[in-house]
């Protein structure tokens, strides 16, 4: 009689956690049984632990970054050598061209191997690259991103069938930076008063941006009242108008479509919206107005050519830089000119589906979103960084947020008007359903048709219905429905548009 001898409990417990180890292909299961008889399973377990973490750690340690080029790329650079630092992972920032953000993570989120781990997008893509995203609750939690801190509309963005795949690591909202050394002016007061018949500040309605627009615009003087994008971008500008106008009516505002997704624009607040626009063209460089870029419209800006810029926040913190502005001691920073605040565009980030390294795309995002971190990426020169602050603590400690501009009292300025846009009761955030690009893409077509004279209000409205009415079909009705209806469910909910 063969007497087996009794396994110790130390042993037990490593066999029970050998029989459902994943080893990997390091390894066969079979063999690691036989090694743990041979040599013992507290042994073998031990020994395999160690091989099973190395070799993940060199298969899967690597976090690749992709993020659209820009002048903030720069600083992520000097991140990799701390966050690696900081957990052991490498981290490689790969960019990819701004105007190709869409086709190019589309493309590589359908396909079999990841090309980024984590990557940044603009949130009204969410509807076409949600099915391709991992819930970022699926990897870790909403503490490890420090989400309570994120202002409140910024949580709102990037939900897909009622998850979160994506968090804010840029926000954007319109504000109108305005030359103080003008607008504050004892002449300039007493002439506006003369012509308009009411004080001269910062204009809170669309009559009173428009007039000062075009008291301003002096072009013997290479002076301007405004600028506003009209190519790319010019669907977040007039989207501005729609909202703001459907906000003074009293109806809904950015409400685009109705039940059954029929579009909401050729009407009289769309027409009058779109002819708004097409009157602030006037009032801007004619060399540039029928197609301003986005950058160009904030250098001419940064040149001192223009009174004032209802604009993205990154035009105010450009413009207080004395390193690249002329204006840098001229400026203030006051809320957008209509009732609501409008959120276009922005960034945000999130992990592929796809990806081989999900836990470390989820630790990169969790270690940028940390106030250090944060901060920096926000604090940093014009020329470095083009982030804008998304996070409340960057608002309350605008000194730490703009270092370079508090002496003067614009971060303290910047921070005050911030605050008061992101509790506006009144908010409107890009929708993003599937096929956002496509229904933003007819809006900047048609746009910049009328703003050309190619068409008229009605002509560019209609034919970007038609264009949508195809997407919609597209897409599938039901489904565009569905979607629509949970993004207006959550902007309801959370106490916007009403």
């Amino acid at each position: 009689m063969i007497r087996l001898k009794k396994r110790s409990a130390v042993d037990e417990f490593a066999l029970d956690h050998l029989s459902g180890m994943d080893t990997g292909g390091l390894i066969s299961r079979r063999e690691l049984l036989r090694r743990s008889t041979a040599f013992g399973a507290a042994a073998t377990l031990g020994t395999f632990t160690g091989v099973l973490r190395a070799g993940a750690q060199t298969a899967g340690g690597k976090v690749t970054v992709g993020l659209d080029s820009g002048a903030y790329t720069p600083i992520l650079q000097v991140f990799a050598p701390e966050f690696r630092e900081a957990t052991g992972l490498e981290v490689e920032f790969v960019s990819y061209p701004l105007g190709n953000m869409y086709d190019q993570n589309l493309l590589a989120l359908r396909q079999g191997e990841a090309r980024f781990d984590a990557f940044d997008f603009w949130p009204n893509f969410t509807g076409d690259f949600g099915p391709f995203l991992t819930p970022l609750e699926e990897v870790g939690t909403l503490a490890d991103l420090g989400f309570d801190d994120i202002a409140k509309p910024f949580q709102l963005l990037n939900r897909y069938e009622n998850k979160l795949v994506g968090v804010m690591i840029d926000g954007d909202m319109f504000v109108n930076t305005i030359r103080s050394d003008l607008f504050e002016s004892g002449s300039e007061m007493e002439a506006f008063k003369a012509k308009y018949g009411y004080d001269l500040a910062a204009p809170t309605n669309w009559q009173q941006y428009r007039n000062s627009a075009e008291f301003f615009t002096r072009p013997d003087q290479n002076l301007y009242g405004a600028v506003e994008v009209t190519n790319f971008f010019v669907y977040a500008f007039f989207i501005n108008q729609l909202v703001q106008l459907g906000a003074e009516k009293g109806v809904r505002y950015g409400d685009l479509f109705d039940e059954q997704m029929k579009p909401k624009l050729l009407n009289e607040i769309g027409i009058e919206a779109l002819n708004r626009y097409r009157e602030v063209t006037a009032f801007m460089p004619q060399d540039l107005a029928a197609s301003m870029p986005w950058d160009v419209g904030r250098q001419i800006f940064f040149e001192g050519r223009v009174a004032q810029a209802n604009w993205w926040t990154d035009m105010p913190k450009g413009a207080a830089d004395p390193s690249i502005s002329q204006v840098a001691k001229k400026i203030k920073v006051a809320k957008s000119w209509g009732d609501v605040t409008v959120l276009p565009y922005g960034r945000a980030m999130g992990i592929a589906s796809n990806s081989q390294n999900k836990e470390g795309a989820f630790r990169a995002i969790a270690w940028l979103q940390q106030s250090a971190q944060a901060n920096r990426w926000v604090a940093e020169t014009f020329a470095q960084s083009l982030m804008d602050p998304w996070r409340m603590s960057m608002f309350n400690d605008p000194a730490s947020t703009f270092p370079l501009q508090s002496e003067s009292g614009f971060a303290d300025n910047f921070a005050e008007v911030s605050k008061a846009a992101l509790s506006n009761p009144k908010a409107y955030l890009d929708i993003s359903i599937p096929g956002t690009n496509r229904y933003l893409g007819a809006i900047i077509q048609h746009t910049q048709r009328a703003v050309t004279g190619q068409a008229t209000a009605e002509e560019a409205l209609g034919a970007m219905e038609a264009e949508w009415e195809e997407t919609t079909e597209t897409f599938g009705r039901d489904r565009q429905i569905g979607h629509y209806q949970e993004y207006v469910q959550r902007m309801v909910a959370e106490g916007y548009w009403s």
